[in-house]
């Protein structure tokens, strides 16, 4: 070491911090691009989907990035806030392949916004994997550059539906409300088909305006006609209003079960106590345990997920970690940054995640169901089918709770 002047040394030491950071300085780069709601009113749960884009490229590029034939890229996102708006999403994802020339995209959140983004798409032959668009009219156009990590919004209350079956006596009427919204227009049609196939009534079928603040109307015609549970279908926001005044009316039904919402960290902060006992659905919870792809399992990323951003993560940021596990598999299987290469592989995948098994059906939709959550003692758990605890039917009136 004597033999070294200090100028030796700090030229060793350069050399050292460039065989330690020069692979990465000088990764090739692979860009998703993704236009979704940062302001609006969707940004509520547009930040969940960032949160875990986020984690999952994080993860990626830690862990080596993806390979490419003989070559290794870093993964990045490119991000436009779309306001909440399907006119400026679609905008910006066309911004997002003609001027950053990004690779691939991943999809905003809702229906009505992934629509026009999926058509933007399909015109530019880019592959589109989204986890925040579940209607049936994103999957029946022929679009075969879409691909969906929710399962039909048709199907979202079947397994509600199936669990009321099995209470002793189960509940006759069912209440749909839904707002005017792509997504849940589909949500409502098909729960009432599969209601009355079920052999429920359905006595109040009633779409409200997308984002309304006041259901003192709709309340006071479920209080009336005394439904046995009411089944809402659409965003935060509403859902938050919905249960605040259902309890300033004291309306009282068997169950009250909701689409988005009760699976929310935040849902369950901003109404406290007056969360107790909603039913949610979702494709994917908490107590589940899937083998992983990007992390090990499920709960390990549960566990780095709530360390990271310090609330619980939902079906959300499940389904968008799915998406970014969608594409590096299917990079990787493709060896190519090809579009048709790469949308070919996406579409043949079967892959393992901590959102589960990841299958796309001919349509481009993940084939899949929905479980059923409910907030029991400030938690959400999942309660059918495979319940970590067993469902609190029938819920107690507001006036009734201590």
């Amino acid at each position: 070491m004597k033999g070294f002047t200090k100028g030796a040394l700090f030229a060793l030491a350069v050399l050292g911090m460039t065989f330690s950071f020069g692979t990465f300085a000088h990764a090739k780069t692979i860009k998703l691009g993704c236009a979704i709601s940062f302001t609006g009113g969707k940004s509520r749960t547009g930040k969940l989907y960032r949160d875990s884009y986020n984690m999952a490229v994080e993860q990626i590029n830690k862990s080596g990035g993806i390979k490419v034939g003989n070559q290794k890229y870093m993964l990045k996102i490119v991000y436009y806030d779309d306001k909440s708006s399907p006119t400026e999403s679609s905008r910006l994802v066309e911004k997002l392949i003609t001027q950053d020339k990004v690779n691939f995209l991943l999809g905003p959140y809702s229906s009505g916004i992934t629509i026009p983004n999926s058509i933007v798409a399909q015109r530019y032959k880019i592959p589109m994997v989204e986890g925040g668009g579940a209607s049936g009219k994103i999957f029946s156009r022929g679009n075969k550059y879409i691909f969906g990590t929710l399962p039909p919004a048709g199907q979202y209350f079947k397994s509600t539906l199936e669990m009321l079956k099995g209470f002793n006596p189960a509940p006759k009427t069912l209440a749909i409300l839904y707002s005017d919204d792509k997504f849940d227009i589909s949500v409502a049609k098909g729960t009432k088909k599969l209601g009355g196939e079920m052999g429920f009534k359905v006595v109040l079928f009633e779409k409200y305006a997308e984002g309304a603040s006041d259901f003192t109307s709709v309340l006071t015609k479920i209080k009336s006609i005394k439904a046995d549970a009411v089944l809402v279908a659409g965003h935060t926001e509403e859902a938050l209003n919905f249960t605040q005044q259902a309890k300033e009316l004291n309306v009282c039904p068997k169950l009250i079960s909701m689409t988005v919402g009760p699976s929310e960290a935040d849902f369950r902060k901003s109404l406290g106590k007056d969360a107790e006992y909603i039913f949610g659905v979702a494709s994917w919870s908490t107590q589940m345990n899937f083998k992983g792809y990007l992390f090990k399992d499920t709960q390990e990323f549960v566990k780095l997920f709530k360390a990271k951003y310090k609330y619980d993560p939902d079906y959300h940021n499940a389904s968008a970690i799915a998406d970014i596990a969608v594409f590096k598999n299917a990079i990787e299987q493709a060896g190519s940054l090809n579009p048709a290469a790469v949308r070919d592989k996406i579409a043949a995948t079967a892959l393992d995640t901590i959102y589960g098994t990841v299958k796309f059906s001919k349509n481009g939709q993940i084939m899949g169901t929905s479980v059923v959550l409910q907030i029991q003692g400030g938690q959400v758990y999942q309660v059918f089918p495979n319940s970590v605890k067993k469902p609190a039917y029938p819920i107690p009136c507001w006036k009734d709770r201590k």
